[in-house]
């Protein structure tokens, strides 16, 4: 069974008759009639009928129309992926420690396998992850589920695909020559004599839970300055770990973190992907790749 007389088998059930088939492929009639002729003898089975109004569907016929039109569309979707690298883009959003994981694991390694992909990634907050995927400024997201901002079940009434990623847990990170931080978790007393280090925006929500357990709060505007209270043993700060293990002075080893020992808080983090119900054929192929890869360097 060759393509040409599947291709041509639904272009006359299309169209018809053969005549018109054969004038839509730019072949001959009797080119087109021997494609559907020696299709039927491979089958065993009468497909067309003829008659004064041109051709008509066998009940086998109707069955075979249904199959190889659907192999025929996935035959041009696959070559579609083909031409996918010419002029397509892709927009996520993220936080800004999944932002750095995604980029050196995820963005740089598909970069390099279509490197006329133009990929944009937007740092967002937890709060501002449905807007962006309901105005369309993100085709999907990579993101937290937790905290209580229903990101979840706002993201399903848009119609959206969710995949879970995996599930992360809250430490606390300290400066590796901290008095503390030789302890394998920290109590609600070991936190009362400790400083956090908060972003200074309203938008910040990881961090306030834990906020009546310590003695004090810094805010600041961006993590490189809250990593330098941290090293300097001024403050502590508390995210998800898997996260800030890619973060350099964690790799380094100027930060370690510790577990926590709060029964009224749950630490657990689940991370999800979301995608809007349509997308491009290259967004789909970039969706394909992030699925399959986020996980392999966690």
């Amino acid at each position: 069974m060759r393509l040409e007389q599947l291709e041509v088998f639904v272009a006359t059930a299309r169209c018809g008759s053969i005549s018109a088939a054969a004038r839509k492929l730019g072949i001959s009639r009797p080119a087109a009639s021997a494609a559907v002729k020696s299709l039927e003898q491979e089958l065993d089975v009468a497909l067309l009928l003829k008659g004064n109004q041109g051709v008509h569907l066998t009940p086998a016929g109707q069955l075979v129309l249904e199959k190889a039109a659907g192999a025929l569309a996935l035959i041009d979707e696959m070559r579609n992926y083909g031409r996918a690298d010419i002029k397509n883009s892709v927009s996520i959003c993220s936080t800004p420690l999944l932002s750095l994981y995604l980029t050196r694991n995820i963005f740089l390694p598909f970069k390099e396998r279509h490197p006329h992909f133009d990929i944009v990634i937007s740092n967002t907050y937890l709060t501002d992850v449905v807007r962006q995927l309901e105005t369309r400024a993100s085709c999907m997201a990579v993101t937290l589920t937790s905290l209580g901002l229903n990101i979840v079940e706002s993201a399903k009434k848009l119609g959206c695909e969710i995949i879970p990623l995996y599930t992360d847990e809250r430490k606390l990170f300290m400066g590796a020559r901290h008095p503390l931080a030789a302890r394998e978790y920290l109590t609600a007393e070991d936190l009362s004599r400790l400083n956090i280090a908060l972003y200074s925006t309203d938008q910040e929500q990881v961090s306030r839970q834990y906020l009546p357990y310590f003695a004090g709060s810094y805010r600041v505007s961006n993590r490189s300055d809250m990593l330098d209270l941290v090293v300097r043993n001024e403050a502590v700060f508390i995210h998800p770990a898997i996260q800030c293990r890619h973060d350099l002075r964690v790799i380094k080893g100027d930060v370690v973190e510790k577990r926590l020992r709060l029964d009224s808080i749950k630490h657990e983090v689940p991370v999800v992907a979301i995608r809007l119900p349509e997308l491009t054929v290259a967004e789909r192929l970039f969706w394909q790749y992030l699925i399959v890869n986020f996980a392999k360097k966690l």
